[in-house]
C-alpha cells in the first residue's frame, strides 16, 4: 500500500512539475513567438497591400513624384526672393519686368522699414496710364512669384497716374 501511495505521490509531483514546466514554456517562449509571428503577418499584409496598389496603379510612383515636384514648385514660388544674390535686386528685376511690359516708368524703389521679421518689404512707385497701372497691380498679384501688396496709393497728374505700392515678399518660413 505504501508503494501505491508513493507512486501516487510521485505521479502528482510529476504532473505538477510537467504542468508548471509547460506553463513556463508557454508563457515565455511560445507567447513571444506568437507575438513576433503576428507582427510578421501584419507586415506581410501591409507589403502585399502596397504591392497590389503599385501593381494595379502603375503610375503611382510617377504621381507621387509629380506631387512632390508640384509642392517644391509652390514652395519656390513663395521663397523665390531668397534664391538670388540680393533680395532687393530680385524683386526690382521682377517688378521692373512687369512695368516694362506695360510701358510704365518706375519712379521709386526702396526697402521699407522692417515691420515683420518674416517678410521683406519695399516701397514701389511708378507712373503711366490708368489701364497700365491696373494691369501692373494685377500683374504683381497674379504673378507666379509670390508678392503681397500691403497698400496702394493712386495719385492723378496731368500727364498720367502715379501709384505708390507697399509690397512684401516672404523672407523665411517657420
Amino acid at each position: 500500500m505504501e508503494k501505491v501511495s508513493s507512486i501516487r505521490t510521485h505521479f502528482v509531483i510529476m504532473l505538477v512539475l510537467y504542468g508548471s514546466t509547460w506553463l513556463i514554456i508557454n508563457n515565455i517562449v511560445i507567447r513571444q513567438q506568437q507575438t513576433i509571428l503576428q507582427q510578421y503577418r501584419n507586415e506581410k499584409t501591409s507589403l502585399e497591400y502596397d504591392y497590389m496598389k503599385l501593381k494595379n496603379y502603375p503610375d503611382y510612383v510617377n504621381t507621387i513624384r509629380k506631387t512632390i515636384n508640384n509642392a517644391g514648385n509652390k514652395l519656390n514660388q513663395f521663397l523665390w526672393i531668397n534664391t538670388g544674390y540680393d533680395p532687393n535686386l530680385m524683386v526690382f528685376q521682377h517688378i521692373s519686368s512687369i512695368a516694362e511690359r506695360l510701358n510704365l516708368e518706375i519712379t521709386g524703389f526702396q526697402p521699407a522699414e522692417k515691420v515683420d521679421e518674416k517678410y521683406y518689404t519695399w516701397n514701389v512707385s511708378c507712373k503711366g496710364n490708368f489701364s497700365g497701372i491696373l494691369s501692373f497691380i494685377n500683374g504683381i498679384e497674379t504673378s507666379q512669384k509670390f508678392l503681397k501688396i500691403d497698400s496702394v496709393e493712386i495719385t492723378s497728374f496731368e500727364d498720367g497716374i502715379s501709384v505708390s505700392l507697399k509690397v512684401s515678399g516672404i523672407k523665411k518660413l517657420e
